[in-house]
Parts: structure tokens; C-alpha cells; sequence
């Protein structure tokens, strides 16, 4: 049972929530302009934490908050968009994830930011205990833990051709992943998080999620087979699920989804939100790497940073810019097994080695 649960949420957790903020927020400079887009199904006692952290650090912090959106990866409210064209940075405090292959998004990464772009900080689905007792709390050591460990695997995904998923819940998949621009993976994954840009000293592409804590590939479009079970929860529907979601994946697309209520709750949720493309595996294969998120926690935004678990997206696919969907929707994973060209054994059973 958590502390929400038990306690309730008292204002004073403010108090404890604004501890978080210190690491992410570190390079913030006085001057910066930050856009926050949130919802009014977020808990309101975050976006202040987070308006005021940004204020103490001389930012200047707009809110835009609007009715909560349908589903995963619609775009924010048009009005958003357009103020999103002056920040420095954009922060996602939604409780529905964003999806860089809709139009808005597309927009607002295209204006201003560094180097032509701004920056989206990905907060979504954020919760006070995530902040205070989850993988929002971890420090900075070990959040350069994190960035090593992704880096190692990253080296060996460049290298790499092929790669294959397994779990103990029967995920078995295989797919290629090469492509990549040589050292692309090793890079992007061992950046250290929310640093500016030491050309423009503007904050850029590096990784602004927070929890902190994942690595990616994203496959080859039209190369992913096998089967692939999501165990335990995803981003639709929410919270901890009582049947897995079962999807078999022919040539770089899901064609059969089964299970129980929640897989007959998925197909309805595509056919109603999706389009032909949201059944394409252009999403990513991604394992998480942040010791401090707990398992069972029914939250993406921490699940799917969790060590050893790996979450599954199938939709729109952000590296390669090829699938490009109206929906991505992921899914967790548990204790994966990842091996890549049948030798370079990433992670056993949810254990990470490189």
C-alpha cells in the first residue's frame, strides 16, 4: 500500500516533492523560459512543486492547463501549441503520453530550442510517489550509474544486426536493428540528462525524461517476429491488469491481440483512436535501467523505467521516422531476456551485464 493510500495528500508533501526537483532542474538559469502543458486530471499539487522549483531558479514558468485528451498521443490543445513556440523548453505533465508523430508535437519541435528545436520533456503520468519515494528520488551518482550502463548497451546495439526478446511470461521475439548512424545508440543513451547545448548554452537534445532510466532500439520496420506478452500493465487500460496481453507480430506487424478484458479493451481502444499503422511495430524495444522504481506499480511512468523490465510500443516510430502512426501504445514486459546477434547477452531474466 503506498503513502497516498494510507495518508492521503496533504499539501505539506510539497515539502518532500520539491527535493525532486533539484537534479533535473540543476542548469536551469535565470531567464529560461519553460512551457508546462498539464491536464485537469494531473495532480495539481505537482505542477505548482514544479512552477515553484522553476521560479526559485529565476525561470520563467507558464502553465497551460486544458481538459485531459481522449487518448494516448492526441495532440494538446491548439492554443498550447502556439504558446509552446516561445519556450526554451516544453515539459510534459500530462496523464497522457505524448506522441512525436502527431502534428502538434511535430510543431513544437520544429520552433525555436537549440539548434532549431525545442526540446519536450516527457513528465507524463507523473505521481507524488513517484517524485518522493520512486525513481524521481534517485541522485545524481546514480543517475551517471544509469547513463554507463546505458552507453555499454548502446555499443553493443551498434555493433549488433540482430536482436531477441524473451520473457518468462512467453515474449519471443526476433528482429533486425541495424541502421543506426555508426555510435548513434552509445551516444543518445549515455547522455547525461537536461544539460544545455555547449554550442548554443541553450538547453538541447539531450534526454529530458525524469524518472530517468531506460534504453532503446527501435526494429527495422517490417523485420519484427514472433510473439510478445504484455504481462502486467501498459499504457491502456490503467493500472495493474488481471489477464497478460498476448500479441503475435508477423513481419513488422501486430496481427493478433488475445487474452482476456484487456485485450478486448485494447482492440476496441485502436480501433477507436488507431489507424492502419498503429498495428505497425515501429515503436521500441526497451529495457529499464532505474533501481529506484518499484515493480507491480500499475504506472507506466515508472514502470517503464524500471530496471530489468521492458516495455514494448508498437505505433509510431521516433528514431527512424518511418512508421509514422496516430497512436503508439506500449506495454511492460517483466524480467526480459535480451540477446543480441544470438551471442552478446544483454540482459538474463532481468538482470542487465554489459
Amino acid at each position: 500500500m503506498d503513502a497516498i493510500a494510507r495518508y492521503g495528500t496533504p499539501t505539506t508533501r510539497l515539502v518532500s516533492m520539491l527535493k525532486s526537483f533539484e537534479y533535473p532542474f540543476r542548469n536551469v538559469r535565470p531567464g529560461d523560459r519553460f512551457l508546462i502543458l498539464t491536464d485537469d486530471q494531473m495532480d495539481p499539487l505537482i505542477w505548482q512543486a514544479m512552477m515553484g522549483a522553476l521560479h526559485a531558479r529565476g525561470a520563467e514558468a507558464c502553465l497551460c492547463l486544458y481538459p485531459r485528451r481522449a487518448y494516448h498521443c492526441a495532440d494538446p490543445s491548439p492554443m498550447a501549441i502556439g504558446a509552446a513556440r516561445e519556450a526554451d523548453v516544453v515539459i510534459a505533465l500530462t496523464t497522457t503520453a505524448l506522441n512525436s508523430g502527431t502534428p502538434g508535437l511535430r510543431s513544437i519541435r520544429s520552433e525555436g530550442g537549440a539548434k532549431g528545436r525545442t526540446p519536450i520533456w516527457l513528465w507524463e503520468e507523473i505521481t507524488q510517489e513517484i517524485l518522493i519515494d520512486g525513481g524521481g528520488a534517485c541522485t545524481e551518482e546514480e543517475v551517471l550509474e544509469m547513463c554507463a550502463l546505458q552507453r555499454r548497451m548502446g555499443e553493443i546495439c551498434d555493433a549488433g544486426r540482430t536482436i531477441r526478446v524473451t520473457t518468462p511470461a512467453g515474449t519471443d521475439l526476433v528482429a533486425e536493428i541495424g541502421g543506426y548512424p555508426p555510435g548513434a545508440l552509445a551516444r543518445r543513451w549515455g547522455a547525461i540528462p537536461f544539460e544545455r547545448d555547449p554550442e548554443t548554452g541553450r538547453f538541447g537534445l539531450s534526454p529530458g525524461t525524469w524518472p530517468f532510466g531506460e534504453f532503446h532500439v527501435e526494429p527495422v520496420p517490417g523485420t519484427a517476429n514472433g510473439v510478445v506478452v504484455w504481462d502486467h500493465t501498459g499504457q491502456f487500460p490503467p493500472g495493474n491488469w488481471f489477464e497478460p496481453v498476448r500479441l503475435v507480430i508477423r513481419d513488422g506487424r501486430v496481427v493478433e491481440i488475445s487474452g482476456g478484458h484487456e485485450a478486448e479493451q485494447i482492440r476496441r481502444y485502436l480501433e477507436a483512436h488507431g489507424d492502419e499503422n498503429s498495428l505497425l511495430v515501429g515503436g521500441e524495444i526497451s529495457i529499464g535501467t532505474n533501481r529506484r522504481c518499484p515493480p507491480r506499480s500499475g504506472n507506466m511512468r515508472s514502470e517503464k523505467k524500471r530496471y530489468g523490465a521492458m516495455h514494448f510500443g508498437i505505433g509510431h516510430g521516433a528514431d527512424r521516422g518511418v512508421v509514422v502512426s496516430r497512436l503508439r501504445l506500449e506495454g511492460i514486459c517483466d524480467r526480459v531476456t535480451m540477446i543480441v546477434d544470438d551471442q552478446h547477452v544483454i540482459a538474463r531474466d532481468g538482470q542487465i551485464f554489459p
